[in-house]
């Protein structure tokens, strides 16, 4: 069996992400529409992808279903996630799994990727697995790896970078460093910072060599204009996302730094003790693996000189990145958990520099029982990542409190289109404090009660074309501010009342 998973460690990396999809019931998951934790970013990205589909829009002209902003038109990351899923919907059908399925895909990639990077400093194929399947079953990467947003696709896509910079150190190649560049491109225009981390750790390992070890590598060039390629097409889809949002009115996209001296002693407290241990810790992982990278830190502080050059290099400036990241985008923490996402690749580089130490300079030394208990330790933390990552999608997809709305509502747009509400029907949905969360339930473009007052804007959003109401919740059906608006009823079904506004 060793030696199968030796020769097939690949295959193995596979067996055990499955297992973690079909155990964390992933084949249910991946049909569901935006549910749990960030239902708010997640309809945005639906709300792009279906408007890719509806209006065969370009790559570059994406739009949401809230019409407050005009016509729709937003940006940030590059949509071309989106963009691709709208085309596959005119193959398969309009299907979630379509979109989550390519996050996946990305995420699957990127696993492998990873798994050749660790295989280049770790011969061990088995123990090169490790570090990948502890990743890939951590439990909010996993969340967001079988989701819409951005942040893992460019994470996994940047491993395809550091991939590629690996292979043109060792072969010189051309060939290399140009998928290197295209992979590194694609990770920073998805998420600059989850995507550039790799990126900028492997750059500033370069620059130490020829600052303090006189390196001199004709290697060195060609990297640095690679570098100055992805530095350059990063600037440009700034402007561009800033001069798209201005001239469309848009001020939703959150493209500068959230940084934490924008908050007060009592919300950074908040944020520590409450939404990241409490709320998002059992996210993070489970506590004998966080421990596990403690004890893994210390062995990286105690046994620095002994660590491979490199490795021990690249983890500190991923630590001091990760460090960086936090201090910039910390008051995002509060409410954001992906955008904690980024904090998963140092560990999992301490994890990959403390395991080729020990596969290189002490495994050989020890007692055979020695090996094996050690080798049982690793193998249990792989059983308790994915036994708790189980648990915790659990948590996510059957805990109503983390979702805002259920996901029967998401069934609703088959009874509008009984009624002879289109598709292109302009709608106001209340209540809903978000852009697109009941837009994208009912597959209709409109407005919600995210912008201003709803009782001064109602009429307004009626004179710019709103044709129906539609009421959610029947707290809001004996409201004065609304009743106005509720003179012909059209439709009911579970707690939706549709009027008409015309």
């Amino acid at each position: 069996m060793i030696q199968w998973a030796n020769k097939y460690p690949q295959v193995l990396l596979l067996l055990l992400i499955l297992l973690a999809f079909f155990v964390a019931d992933g084949w249910h998951v991946i049909n569901y529409p935006p549910s749990s934790i960030h239902q708010w970013r997640q309809a945005d990205c639906v709300a792009y992808t279906m408007n890719y589909f509806t209006k065969n829009s370009p790559l570059l002209q994406p739009s949401f279903y809230n019409l407050v902003v005009d016509e729709g038109r937003s940006i940030s990351e590059i949509p071309v996630f989106y963009y691709i899923a709208a085309k596959l919907f005119h193959i398969f059908g309009v299907h979630f799994w379509v979109l989550r399925g390519l996050t996946f895909l990305s995420y699957l990639v990127g696993m492998f990727y990873l798994l050749g990077c660790t295989k280049h400093f770790i011969k061990n194929s088995v123990a090169a697995v490790l570090p990948v399947i502890i990743l890939a079953t951590t439990p909010y990467f996993y969340y967001y790896a079988l989701n819409v947003l951005p942040n893992v696709p460019g994470i996994a896509l940047s491993f395809g970078g550091l991939y590629y910079l690996l292979r043109y150190e060792n072969t010189s190649l051309k060939k290399y460093l140009l998928a290197s560049t295209i992979f590194f491109i694609f990770s920073v225009l998805l998420k600059p910072t989850d995507g550039g981390l790799l990126w900028l750790a492997y750059l500033g390992v370069g620059a130490k060599d020829v600052v303090f070890c006189k390196r001199r590598d004709r290697r060195i060039i060609p990297i640095l204009i690679g570098s100055v390629v992805i530095g350059l097409c990063l600037v440009g889809w700034y402007k561009y996302a800033n001069w798209y949002n201005a001239v469309n009115h848009n001020t939703l996209n959150l493209l500068g730094i959230y940084p934490i001296w924008d908050m007060s002693k009592t919300d950074i407290l908040y944020t520590i003790g409450w939404r990241m241990k409490d709320n998002w810790g059992p996210g993070y992982q489970h506590p004998v693996i966080m421990c596990f990278m403690v004890l893994l830190g210390i062995i990286y502080i105690v046994k620095w000189k002994s660590l491979d050059s490199f490795l021990k290099f690249f983890t500190l400036f991923l630590i001091l990145g990760s460090f960086s990241y936090t201090v910039l985008w910390f008051k995002a923490f509060a409410d954001l958990d992906y955008y904690q996402l980024i904090n998963v690749i140092a560990p999992t580089f301490l994890f990959i520099t403390v395991l080729n130490w020990y596969v290189e300079k002490v495994a050989a030394k020890l007692p055979k029982a020695a090996v094996y208990i050690v080798s049982s330790l690793l193998v249990l933390m792989v059983v308790i990542s994915v036994a708790h990552n189980m648990a915790e999608q659990h948590r996510r997809y059957t805990d109503t409190e983390l979702t805002y709305k259920q996901r029967s509502m998401f069934e609703s747009g088959t009874y509008l289109r009984k009624i002879g509400i289109s598709t292109s029907d302009t709608i106001i949905s209340i209540p809903d404090i978000t852009p697109n969360v009941t837009l994208v339930a009912f597959g209709n473009p409109g407005y919600t009660s995210f912008f201003d007052d709803i009782g001064i804007t109602l009429s307004h959003f009626k004179d710019h074309g709103a044709k129906y109401l539609i009421v959610n919740d029947t707290g809001y059906l004996h409201n004065k501010l609304f009743m106005p608006y509720m003179t012909k009823p059209i439709g009911k079904t579970d707690d939706i009342y549709v009027f008409d506004l015309r």
